[in-house]
């Protein structure tokens, strides 16, 4: 099915395989957007307008398996590899045959952190051969930072008229039942433009007429029972949040922090995250400032952010907040069945007042007593 949001992508990612500047192009976007199904068609319309002689696609995953990669590949080029032979010795074997050709591309689906091509075989696309690589990820610094991708491409959410002529094409036509269209509305609307939460609901609901039925699934999509492939989808982008330098615990209690107190801006973050004591080995407000704006710019690379009008602003994706609640929900059983000090939140609650009044902000609506309502546990 082809939407205007997804054909203009499709189109800027074949003109940047098109390009001889570029080998390798990265495609990126939270976790359930439609990436596999969007490089998909990618590999079809290459192959079908002769850019390319061959596309080869293989899956990575959070744990690399060299020899499967390999394995795949070689299939597809006719190329046997002896299974019990060392990686060194396939990636050798790999290297030598895909150099012979020029018009190649391997896509390379779900990748997490630095993977080596040569190690498993692909060489890059030079005057003389090799291969354009296509990758997709969830998070823009893995493309850009640990692949050196010479391009990287945003794939983002349906929009509203998308997400609604996916759900009423896999639903079938009893969408058209007056009582049933509202009550679809409001389930396409809890679905939030998320192809994996938009797909199986729909699927769940193909040809019930009866209205009963439906009213019992927005109820399930509310309580969130419904979109079990979707969280999941999410909590790996969730605990794969970490930095070398940052720390990924930093990392996760921002996000935290940010969906369950609707902070929207880098300037509430900087007053919150100094008074609950988030930043670590900070010294000064400067310095605060910017961490809380490094680690913004971590979540929306991680595309667990969504970007405002402006640098310092940010919005957070409603399934995305909603899982991050579920997140919090655990932490605080935690707590409580520890019975934490009270003093210990008495304690934080006074550091943020002091933020507060340090950067100039307490007045007769002060933002501290917000953090009363954050309800943050460490």
């Amino acid at each position: 099915m082809h939407f205007e949001s997804r054909t203009s992508t499709l189109k800027e990612i074949l003109d940047a395989l098109s390009n001889r500047n570029f080998n390798m192009i990265g495609v990126y976007g939270m976790g359930g957007i439609g990436k596999t199904t969007l490089v998909k068609e990618v590999g079809r319309q290459a192959k079908e307008y002769n850019l390319f002689e061959k596309v080869i696609s293989a899956h990575v995953s959070r744990t690399p398996q060299i020899k499967e990669i390999q394995r795949e590949i070689a299939e597809k080029i006719g190329l046997e590899l002896a299974e019990q032979s060392h990686e060194t010795v396939r990636a050798g074997r790999l290297l030598e045959r895909l150099k012979k050709d020029t018009k190649i591309l391997i896509i390379l689906d779900d990748i997490w952190g630095s993977l080596a091509l040569e190690a498993i075989g692909i060489p890059l696309a030079d005057d003389i051969g090799g291969c354009k690589v296509l990758l997709t990820a969830r998070s823009h610094d893995v493309l850009s930072s640990k692949m050196d991708c010479q391009k990287n491409i945003f794939v983002d959410v349906l929009n509203a008229k998308e997400a609604w002529s996916l759900f009423e094409k896999m639903t079938g036509d009893c969408i058209e039942n007056g009582e049933l269209k509202s009550v679809a509305t409001e389930i396409v609307k809890e679905c939030a433009g998320l192809p994996i939460a938009i797909l199986p609901v729909a699927k769940a609901l193909k040809n019930k007429s009866s209205l009963y039925v439906w009213k019992d699934a927005l109820r399930q999509l509310k309580n969130k029972s419904l979109l079990g492939a979707a969280y999941s989808s999410l909590e790996l982008s969730y605990y794969h949040l970490e930095d070398e330098d940052l720390g990924g615990e930093e990392l996760r209690k921002t996000f935290l922090l940010i969906g369950y107190s609707y902070i929207r801006n880098v300037k509430d973050l900087l007053y919150h995250g100094m008074g609950l004591g988030l930043f670590q080995n900070i010294n000064t407000v400067d310095e605060a400032r910017d961490r809380a704006h490094t680690l913004v710019d971590k979540l929306k690379n991680s595309c667990l952010l969504l970007g405002g009008w402006r640098s310092e602003w940010f919005s957070m994706h409603d399934v995305v907040r909603d899982e991050e609640r579920e997140k919090e929900n655990e932490k605080s059983a935690k707590v409580n069945e520890k019975e934490k000090d009270a003093k210990d939140w008495e304690s934080k609650l006074m550091k943020t007042i002091q933020a507060n009044l340090l950067c100039g902000i307490l007045n007769k609506a002060s933002s501290s007593f917000y953090v009363l309502r954050v309800r943050w546990h460490w």
